[in-house]
């Protein structure tokens, strides 16, 4: 049992809290209280209700949802009039960056509280809970999910200009911010909306550098290649200071895999993989960056192990859970991409649970899974089936052709199936013709965030080049991967051939 608690709560003095201090872990009943960060939160909630909700703020700062959900249930049974509880328990139903949400069940939520928006405003306290209450109603109002967004982001961004000694105003606006991003006009809304969510972040660490949101946010906004160097240190602190909440140990791998600092993968994951099989809820998520990291060191044995880890496991896990469905075959087929042993460990055929994707993570899943399939039957010279994933992968693609930032890279993907499919049938110029062509559009793609999750036509492109006996050329293709994906091995690798190839 810990001595203090790094989870510190704003408890109630009357009705208001006004003021910030430790709680021993036995005052909140519970025998372990978790480490999550610092949040200073003052609310209307009865003194039972400080601690839960305190820690429900915390959890869904790091996005542990589920844990969130629970820790606000308990803050509304200590307090059934708390209507700030309500709201975010509403909120803990929507993991938009994560492509799920579920609207009824955030409806249903709010509907304990009352049976309309404005009833349900009306319960609050104080003008400060009710403005984060329209700002949640608006992001669950029945509207098209860009209009919510938007609605929700202005509601925060407003409540945080009002009051700039309002840090959890300003850490809801930034991620508020964070999913404005998705629906942005253009590349030049979208960085400022980056630039205004990392200012707001900034403002929170700068008066509590231990913010569970706020870091984890600041991770988010600088997850490019470009900036990641930028979000390091948040990226450090977040290794520390919420340890309790498996996704944070695995968040600062973000930005170690954008400046390629494989070793700090490595041990970000690990962290994350073990705090999650502890809980008996494996994270998929960061058993795949593993391996990726694994793959980057060359421990391709330490790789391989982590797809009978997932052959194991994933059958336990329940019939709609997204992550746990696509986990052995992005593991097969991540292993062999990186390792070029195609054919040792096929690809597995998607285990679907049902006839209909339950979500946009799922239709984006069952897509790449797809294109995952062509690419095996293309390494292994299996037309037929090339031809087969190959022309269910456009379907599916053009599904999500709506919702553009889900697939990056359609067209880049679509131009390298057509290489391949130009390779079965013999026809090598139409091969690099394609490949070429795929080459060109994947230097004008976004960057990648996480493990690319396909092969990298420029790759492919390179040892071509290196083949035809064109070394120069080939180390530019090999340097526009590493622009992308700083210190990627393959590329590494590449680059030091093709410069040991080019005439002195």
């Amino acid at each position: 049992m810990r001595a203090s608690l790094l989870l510190i709560a704003a408890v109630a003095s009357a009705r208001i809290a006004l003021a910030q201090h430790d709680v021993p872990p036995h005052a909140a009943g519970h025998a372990h209280t978790p480490a999550l960060g610092t949040v200073v939160f003052p609310n209307s909630g009865n003194a039972s209700a400080q601690e839960p909700f305190i820690r429900g703020v915390a959890f869904l700062h790091s996005f542990e949802y589920r844990r969130a959900g629970d820790a606000f249930e308990e803050a509304r049974r200590a307090d059934p009039a708390f209507a700030l509880a309500y709201w975010m328990g509403a909120l803990t139903n929507s993991s938009m960056l994560w492509q799920i949400e579920d609207l009824p069940g955030a409806r249903a939520v709010l509907a304990k509280l009352g049976p309309t928006p404005a009833a349900r405003l009306a319960r609050a306290r104080t003008t400060r809970e009710r403005m984060f209450g329209a700002a949640v109603e608006a992001y669950f109002a029945d509207v098209p999910r860009a209009q919510r967004i938007r609605a929700y982001a202005d509601s925060l961004c407003r409540l945080a200009q009002m009051d700039t000694t309002d840090n959890e105003a300003a850490a809801f606006a930034a991620h508020a911010l964070l999913l404005m991003t998705q629906v942005a006009d253009g590349d030049a809304q979208r960085d400022s909306l980056v630039r205004e969510g990392i200012a707001l972040a900034q403002r929170v660490v700068a008066t509590n550098p231990k913010h569970p949101g706020a870091t984890h946010y600041l991770i988010h906004l600088y997850d490019s290649p470009s900036m990641a160097a930028q979000g390091l240190a948040a990226a450090r602190a977040y290794d520390m200071l919420a340890p309790d909440a498996e996704h944070a140990l695995h968040m600062p791998s973000h930005i170690y895999l954008q400046l390629g600092l494989w070793d700090d993968v490595v041990k970000s994951n690990e962290r994350a993989w073990a705090a999650s099989r502890a809980v008996a809820a494996p994270d998929w998520h960061a058993l795949s960056w593993l391996q990726y990291g694994y793959l980057q060191q060359g421990r391709v044995d330490a790789a391989r192990g982590l797809i009978d880890t997932a052959r194991t496991l994933s059958g336990d896990a329940p019939a709609g859970y997204v992550d746990a469905r696509i986990v052995l075959s992005r593991l097969e087929f991540q292993y062999a991409a990186e390792t070029g042993r195609w054919g040792e460990i096929p690809v597995s055929r998607p285990r679907y649970a049902t006839a209909e994707a339950t979500s946009d993570r799922d239709r984006v899943f069952r897509t790449i899974e797809t294109y995952w399939l062509a690419v095996d039957a293309a390494q292994r010279n299996d037309t037929s089936a090339l031809a087969s994933a190959a022309a269910l992968w456009r379907a599916l693609a053009d599904s999500l052709r709506a919702n553009e930032r889900y697939l990056p890279g359609r067209a880049a993907i679509a131009l390298q199936l057509d290489a391949f499919v130009a390779r079965a049938r013999g026809d090598r110029a139409g091969y690099l013709a394609s490949l070429n062509a795929a080459a060109d559009n994947e230097r004008a793609m976004p960057p990648f965030v996480g493990p690319p999750e396909r092969l990298l036509s420029l790759e492919l492109l390179a040892k071509e080049l290196l083949a035809d006996g064109r070394p120069a050329d080939a180390a530019r293709a090999y340097e526009d991967v590493l622009r992308k994906c700083p210190n990627r091995t393959q590329a590494v690798l590449g680059l030091a051939k093709a410069w040991a190839l080019r005439p002195r």
